[in-house]
This record gives C-alpha cells, sequence and structure tokens, in this order.
C-alpha cells in the first residue's frame, strides 16, 4: 500500500481533530505538525508520534500532502507555497477570508497541477449523502444552524464560520445565478456578526431562506428542501433524514379534505401521515464526517479526480458569503441600534 506523507498545519481544535484522524490511517504517515506555538506543536507531535516543525516552509520536500487548518486569514500565504512547492492541500473552510485570496488558492492549484480539498465537512455528512443524489427539482431551502458561543473562530464573523457550510451545500444542488440577497444580523460579541439571517435568490427560481448564529443556548443544525416529490429535513446532529411525500390523490389534485364526511375525519386525522402525506424517518449509518473527507482528498489526489469539494467549489461558495456580508445589515444585540457589519473582504466581483 502506497502511504502518503501528510502533515497538519494548525494545532488548534480542528487541527488536532485532522492529525489524529490521520495519525491513525493506514495509508498515510503523518510526519509533521507546524504551528507557530511552540509548546502547542511539541505536544501535539509528542502525543502523536511525528515531527513538530514551526512554520509551513519546513514542509518542502518532506511530505506529499498537508491539511491547512491556521486561522482562515492566513490560508492564503500558507496555501499558496506549498502548493508551488508539490504539496496537494486539504484547505479547511472557508477556503480563504477574501475572495481574491481565494481565486490565489484555485490559480496556483492549477499552475502547479496540484490538489486542493476544501472543508465544508457537511458534504460528508451520511445524513446529507443520504439525499444529495436522490432529491430532484429543490425550489426552497431552509437552513438553520445555532450554536453556543464557544471564543473560538473570532477572526471571522458567523457567515464565514458557520452558515457558509449551508451556502456550499445550496450550491450542491447547483442553483444557478444568484440574483439577490438579502441580510440581517446582530452584533453581541463584538467585532463581527454573531447571527445572521440571509435570503439568497438564485436565477433557476430556488430560494433559500438561511438562519445561523453562534450566540444560542442549544446547537441545532438542521436543513429542509422543498422538491418535487415531497419535503425532506435533515438533520446533521442526530443524523435522520425525514421525508415527507404525497400519496396519489394528492399527486393527482383528486384528494379534498373538505369533502371528507365529517364521520370520518377523526379517523382520517390519525392516518393522514400514512394515507394523505406519508412521513418517513430514516437513521442513516453513523459515520465520521472528517475520516470520509480525508478518504475523499486522499484518493482524490492518488486518481487525478476532483475531490468532493474542489478548491473551485470552496471559491464559489466563500464569494456568496461574500455577497451576504456586502448586504448585511447589523444591530447592536440589546439596543436595536443600527451598527456597520466588520467586513474586512474584498467585493463580490459582480460589485467591485
Amino acid at each position: 500500500m502506497t502511504r502518503t506523507r501528510v502533515a497538519v498545519v494548525g494545532c488548534g481544535h480542528l487541527g488536532a481533530i485532522h492529525a489524529r484522524l490521520l495519525a491513525a490511517r493506514p495509508d498515510a504517515e503523518l510526519v509533521a505538525v507546524v504551528d507557530p506555538d511552540a509548546a502547542a506543536r511539541e505536544r501535539t507531535a509528542a502525543t502523536l508520534g511525528c515531527r513538530a516543525v514551526a512554520e509551513p516552509v519546513g514542509l518542502a520536500g518532506l511530505v506529499d500532502a498537508a491539511v491547512v487548518a491556521t486561522p482562515t486569514g492566513l490560508h492564503a500565504a500558507v496555501a499558496v507555497p506549498l502548493l508551488a512547492a508539490g504539496v496537494d492541500l486539504l484547505v479547511e473552510k472557508p477556503i480563504a477570508a477574501t475572495v481574491e485570496d481565494a481565486r490565489s488558492i484555485v490559480i496556483a492549484a492549477r499552475r502547479h497541477g496540484r490538489t486542493v480539498a476544501v472543508g465544508h465537512v457537511e458534504r460528508f455528512n451520511p445524513a446529507w449523502q443520504a439525499v444529495a443524489s436522490r432529491v430532484r427539482g429543490v425550489s426552497f431551502v431552509a437552513a438553520e444552524r445555532l450554536a453556543p458561543f464557544t471564543f473560538r473562530s473570532l477572526d471571522v464573523g458567523v457567515v464565514l464560520d458557520l452558515m457558509i457550510h449551508d451556502i456550499d451545500l445550496v450550491l450542491a444542488l447547483e442553483p444557478g445565478r444568484l440574483d439577490r440577497v438579502e441580510a440581517r444580523g446582530l452584533v453581541a460579541a463584538g467585532g463581527h456578526e454573531d447571527a445572521v439571517r440571509a435570503r439568497l435568490t438564485f436565477a433557476s427560481g430556488l430560494v433559500a431562506d438561511l438562519s445561523a448564529s453562534r450566540i444560542h443556548p442549544t446547537t441545532s443544525r438542521m436543513l429542509t428542501l422543498w422538491a418535487d416529490a415531497g419535503i425532506v429535513t435533515v438533520d446533521f446532529n442526530a443524523k435522520t433524514v425525514t421525508a415527507l411525500g404525497a400519496a396519489s390523490i394528492v399527486r393527482d389534485g383528486s384528494f379534498a379534505a373538505a369533502q371528507v364526511p365529517p364521520g370520518d375525519r377523526a379517523a382520517l386525522k390519525e392516518r393522514f401521515f400514512s394515507d394523505i402525506l406519508p412521513l418517513e424517518t430514516m437513521r442513516v449509518p453513523d459515520g465520521n464526517a472528517i475520516a470520509a473527507e480525508h478518504d475523499d482528498f486522499l484518493e482524490a489526489r492518488l486518481s487525478g479526480r476532483q475531490p468532493l469539494v474542489s478548491a473551485a467549489a470552496g471559491a464559489a461558495a466563500l464569494e456568496i458569503a461574500a455577497r451576504v456580508l456586502e448586504a448585511l445589515q447589523c444591530r447592536q444585540f440589546g439596543t436595536g441600534r443600527d451598527v456597520p457589519a466588520t467586513i474586512p473582504y474584498v467585493p463580490h466581483r459582480k460589485t467591485a
């Protein structure tokens, strides 16, 4: 078996997870972890039995592939030189902090013939994979991604921290050109938006209502699709899929609730979600989405195919996120006072 020599750049929360999973793979050799914090890199290296490296430049000639799990603002500065050095990359989401940085990664990958995957891990969630290839004719998407405050990802707001997951999932449905964006947000923890509701309207007619918050008391990751055959709800936390379908009498328009005799209504009410709108809840096989992401990346670089979430796909999601940030109208939480959104990102090319 060919073992890919890999490194992980960044020994924070996600970097540590990537390193641990890669170290356990039979088809990979974790050669090094990289972090400017000596204590973090030495601790991780000692735990996993690999080298501790201070700077990414030290990986040239040492590894075949690397995971970039640094703060978002450093992604391009780390990724572009590694690509030039012949290293294939899995870059954590979002691919970069600015649209221009994202394009620089895409261009570098093409110029040097390297594989770049982007860590939109929900694409590998078993619940999403159970429906993604089967749902057709989606006209409306409602997504809710809520989480308590963690003090992580403070260099970006909730749009690039959480909402971009659902932006990527919407784009996976191939909705066409984005025509219109509306967005409202709240600033609570200072510096960036912490809760956002956005509506995306695409030229195909698909409408996506996205809600993201990192100041919510509980965690929720749900996405609902209105499709031709019915309504499908994906619970990413519970890893379940709920499908609400339509009986033939609904599909052909012959069912009329008002015409059901009063004496039959109580019984039919009990059978409504079996006889009229059949409801099915499916549990999907458990699985580690990050490990599946590694499977896809490592196989893609060996076979020469594009990974499931390519650099171009990551850049496309970032461009839509930039459109949301441009449209964002924010208020200071608890006051109702309008405040400017903190948007240190270059404009989308259509509005530049």
